[in-house]
């Protein structure tokens, strides 16, 4: 008798559980959502989830608080998101080199693995942007002159440990004469400001953020694995030097590790229908951000094969900089 009680009372205790469990899924999200950028406010990152935020707030009624949180190489922001409350509340918007090179290059606290993986929302192709005044034609013109003019020449991207510096080294290795240092600056606002103010004379970022500016950059090379549809004069890196100089910046959305399936879910698939929607993608295609869905499982794939591509480059890196 007992035992049929206890087991009657545990049914019941299971049932109202798994009730507790449906309800608090079909309930999220009851309250704004957290989303922390690694980034400067204003680049192209930050773009894209205010477009995303204002369809989210207008089609659902979703808020999406958009915190920017730049500096760090990405550090101090990521770490805050890995020990948010797993809840779905707290998310970020960052991109794969946040997560997998930085890690690989110092301490940091964090690697790809210990967040969730949401969503991937985009695929920026990267580029090198010249002012249109400099009379600089090409990346060839470009070497010449920083080869001719020692310490006048630099470029720039938004951070110090970015996959945009290890790909610089790797190009630097065909133009050894060539004096074309590296310098770091905090997001793509801060790095095309001071292109514009001639402090550097090449800005490496996605382009994106030079459509604002109109004909007062010049992009000169674009470091995809094809050309940009939408600068089909813009030569890649591969065709002109080596078809391994490769990078497009790979950007998704990423949250504290063990966030529910079921709100995963829901997370991704609120991501997908904003993605999927005409007007958000006329948007995105008048300052040229391109959307690249993909749901949680092969963007967590995308993050693995990142983190495996710079591993060798980034070993190569600490060895020559003990």
């Amino acid at each position: 008798m007992k035992s049929k009680l206890l087991a009657s009372i545990m049914l019941i205790i299971l049932s109202v559980s798994g009730g507790i469990g449906c309800a608090e899924a079909a309930d999220f999200p009851s309250r704004p959502i957290t989303l922390i950028m690694p980034f400067g406010a204003g680049n192209a990152p930050d773009t894209l989830a205010r477009i995303i935020g204002e369809y989210f707030q207008k089609k659902h009624g979703i808020t999406l608080l958009i915190t920017s949180k730049a500096g760090g190489s990405g550090i101090p922001a990521m770490l805050e998101v890995a020990k948010a409350r797993p809840d779905g509340y707290t998310i970020s918007l960052t991109s794969a080199n946040v997560v997998t090179v930085v890690p690989q290059v110092k301490p940091c606290g964090f690697t790809y693995q210990d967040f969730t993986c949401i969503a991937q929302t985009s695929l920026f192709t990267m580029g090198w942007g010249v002012l249109a005044s400099s009379g600089i034609r090409s990346v060839d013109d470009l070497m010449q002159k920083a080869k001719e003019h020692p310490k006048k020449y630099s470029v720039g991207s938004p951070g110090a440990l970015t996959a945009q510096r290890f790909f610089h080294m790797s190009l630097m290795k065909y133009f050894p004469d060539s004096d074309l240092p590296y310098v770091a600056y905090n997001g793509g606002g801060e790095l095309v400001t001071a292109l514009l103010g001639g402090h550097i004379q090449v800005a490496y970022t996605p382009v994106s953020n030079f459509a604002p500016h109109g004909d007062m950059i010049k992009i000169i090379a674009v470091s995809g694995s094809k050309r940009d549809p939408k600068l089909p004069d813009v030569p890649t890196f591969a065709e002109l030097y080596d078809e391994n100089l490769v990078f497009d910046s790979v950007y998704g959305i990423v949250g504290p590790k063990n966030i529910p399936a079921e709100r995963v879910e829901i997370l991704q698939n609120l991501f997908k229908e904003a993605l999927e929607d005409p007007e958000v993608r006329e948007k995105l295609d008048n300052v040229f951000i391109s959307y690249n869905y993909l749901p949680s499982k092969e963007f967590g794939d995308v993050l693995k094969q990142y983190n495996d591509f710079f591993a060798e480059p980034i070993k190569q890196y600490l060895k020559n900089n003990k």
